[in-house]
């Protein structure tokens, strides 16, 4: 999916679950008002094992295609993989936006309904609908049921890199691209501003933490201006220090 026709990309946002993909759309638009977006999707095929790097492989493919750098932007697994894909290829890489990814990267809302399933005596669709609760928040029955069953979907189709019985851990550790992350302070998944302030250890200078102060695990869908807001005022820092850093090599040579 391409927001604004071009040859090649400025910003591609990664989409490991096709069954949530609508709830990246309202940042993507909103970004695609000042820079030509793509969204890259990862579709886990039932008969393939899950693989993250499988998926890291898949993603080099697309971005060889593109040319030069590129933003890349991922909420949850999909931030993992991008993650991931910048630690071993961060020369295709302009800058890595991670939206509700903790510092256990791969903490998603699928590794707390694994640890749910184990906990409570439930049937699956009241666990979902549980999810969906804390998820997005919503009280109304009909939209919880609706929400839960495109969570459903996702965790049956989707690149989750969790089961029953074997959660996946993997820890942070400094990368070379410069980074944003963002997450809210109401993200259970995470485990809310405490959680998110755990990143400061792994920043670089040029990096950035944002919090936002409500929206919880999906809080780029329900508070897509701010979050655009954050990101673009990340990019354009990144021209700044770019520019300065090219002045400076000027003038050496004077």
């Amino acid at each position: 999916m391409v927001f604004k026709q071009s040859v090649s990309p400025q910003v591609v946002s990664i989409c490991t679950s096709p069954s949530l993909r609508r709830f990246d759309l309202p940042l993507l638009r909103s970004l695609s008002r000042q820079y030509t977006v793509a969204q890259w999707e990862f579709c886990q095929e039932p008969d393939e094992p899950i693989d993250l790097h499988l998926a890291i492989t898949s993603l080099h493919e697309y971005l060889q295609t593109c040319k030069g750098e590129v933003h890349l932007v991922g909420h949850g697994i999909a931030g993992l993989v991008g993650w991931l894909y910048a630690r071993q290829y961060p020369a295709k890489v302009r800058s890595l936006t991670l939206l509700s990814v903790g510092v256990n990267l791969a903490t998603s809302w699928h590794s707390h309904y694994y640890e749910q399933r184990q906990l409570m005596g439930c049937s699956r669709e009241t666990i979902l609908a549980r999810t969906a609760f804390y998820l997005f928040g919503y009280r109304d029955k009909e939209m919880l049921y609706w929400l839960a069953d495109l969570l459903k979907q996702d965790l049956d189709n989707s690149l989750v890199p969790h089961s029953l019985y074997a959660p996946t851990y993997i820890p942070p550790a400094p990368i070379p691209v410069p980074m944003l992350v963002c997450g809210a302070m109401d993200d259970y998944v995470i485990g809310g501003e405490n959680a998110c302030h755990k990143w400061q250890s792994y920043l670089k200078d040029c990096d950035r933490l944002w919090i936002s102060p409500q929206g919880k695990h999906f809080f780029h869908y329900l508070q897509a201006q701010a979050v655009s807001k954050q990101i673009h005022s990340f990019w354009q820092s990144l021209v700044r220090i770019s520019n300065s850093v090219a002045l400076k090599q000027e003038s050496k040579h004077l």
